[in-house]
């Protein structure tokens, strides 16, 4: 009897460091999917200020960043950056809304006056939503050793209006219509 005790201690015990284990794994890798997700809204920053850098440098637009709170599921409350277009009168709001979204990497609404667009992280190749399963293994690195690799090579694109939702690409001119479109321009 005194060894089933023994023995019942030392599984209760192997269970709970199982369990510290599994957290710290998974804590880890949406700590990765979240830095992963902020960089991909710099680098569509970075392309929108590419874009208005004409407007910028002349003085008729302002742009600037604002820390908001997120909050989603698995990954928990972290701070993001939001961009803000000053256009004379108007605002314009590139609002980051999750990464943890069916069938995208992620999505930013673009809020003016006279309405809202979305923007999607979606697969370079994809001209409409879709759903697949992708599941990333952690042994699998790139040819640099450093980063996993993915199965995905993540673009933005503006997404339509439902009910026919398809994918256009985010150019310079599609930037300026999605602007000029929810501020009544």
């Amino acid at each position: 009897m005194n060894t089933h005790k023994k023995h019942a201690a030392e599984f209760d015990e192997f269970v709970k460091r199982q369990q510290v284990d599994q957290s710290e794994d998974e804590g880890a890798f949406w700590d990765s999917e979240r830095d992963e997700w902020l960089r991909y809204l710099e680098k569509l920053y970075s392309t929108v200020e590419k874009y208005l850098k004409p407007y910028v440098d002349g003085g008729t637009i302002q742009i600037s960043r604002r820390q908001i709170s997120l909050n989603e599921e698995n990954i928990g409350e972290y701070q993001a950056n939001e961009m803000v277009l000053r256009i004379g009168r108007q605002e314009v709001v590139f609002k980051p809304i999750g990464t943890l979204l069916i069938g995208t990497k992620g999505r930013v609404d673009v809020e003016g006056a006279a309405g809202k667009a979305r923007l999607v992280l979606t697969d370079k190749n994809a001209t409409k939503p879709e759903i697949r399963v992708t599941i990333k293994r952690a042994d699998r690195v790139s040819s640099s050793g450093n980063e996993p690799t993915t199965d995905n090579d993540w673009t933005w694109k503006i997404a339509t209006n439902p009910p026919l939702i398809s994918y256009l690409e985010l150019s310079e001119a599609a930037l300026f219509d999605l602007v000029m479109e929810v501020s009544n321009g």
